[in-house]
């Protein structure tokens, strides 16, 4: 056999073995890469959106805390009881606050509003018109405390007495405030199921 014969077939032979060694390795390992890095993309994609599901669960937990904390001021706000001695002492904390001289306070009986229940209250009371101001305006802000909704409804004020020299007059003051109290709602039952 001629050399050039010789070279001719190491050259086919080595064709012939890069051939086996592109078909039989390296295109299945490119296969087997390609379906990997498919694999890795989906699942990195699968991540993000996990993490995004993640994150908008963490900001619903966040929202449900700061929801339960303001559910809890809003049912001091308006209670689904009466709770009218516990009333009572914070309207009297505010007139003593005030610098106010109660004679009587007294509960009406509560009128129903659909779903809420007005309660009147009927208070009596002495002081000067600036702490009759003062008792008025710390009524109405007593929710940002947070507690119970007051409403003035009514305001009558008369003179108390022979007024002092050089200090404002003694007012006697007829208030009619409105609390509130929120209906207890009966659970509702789920419809039988019908066959």
């Amino acid at each position: 056999m001629s050399r050039r014969n010789i070279y001719g077939l190491i050259a086919v032979g080595l064709v012939v073995v890069a051939a086996g060694y592109y078909f039989l390795m390296l295109s299945p390992l490119r296969t087997k890469i390609g379906d990997t890095e498919a694999q890795i993309a989906s699942e990195q994609t699968q991540l993000a959106q996990n993490q995004a599901r993640l994150a908008q669960m963490e900001q619903t937990r966040q929202d449900a805390k700061r929801n339960q904390a303001r559910l809890i001021e809003l049912s001091k706000m308006v209670p689904q009881t009466p709770e009218i001695p516990s009333l009572l002492l914070q309207i009297q904390d505010l007139a003593t606050e005030a610098g106010i001289d109660f004679l009587t306070i007294t509960p009406q009986e509560p009128t129903d509003l659909g779903s809420f229940l007005v309660i009147g209250l009927v208070l009596v009371m002495e002081g000067r018109y600036f702490d009759v101001n003062d008792f008025l305006y710390r009524a109405e802000q007593m929710a940002a405390g947070p507690g119970r909704i007051l409403a003035p409804k009514q305001v009558d004020l008369s003179l108390g007495g022979t007024p002092e020299s050089g200090a404002s007059p003694k007012l006697k003051a007829n208030i009619t405030l409105q609390a509130f109290e929120r209906k207890a709602t009966a659970p509702t039952e789920a419809p039988a199921p019908t066959s």
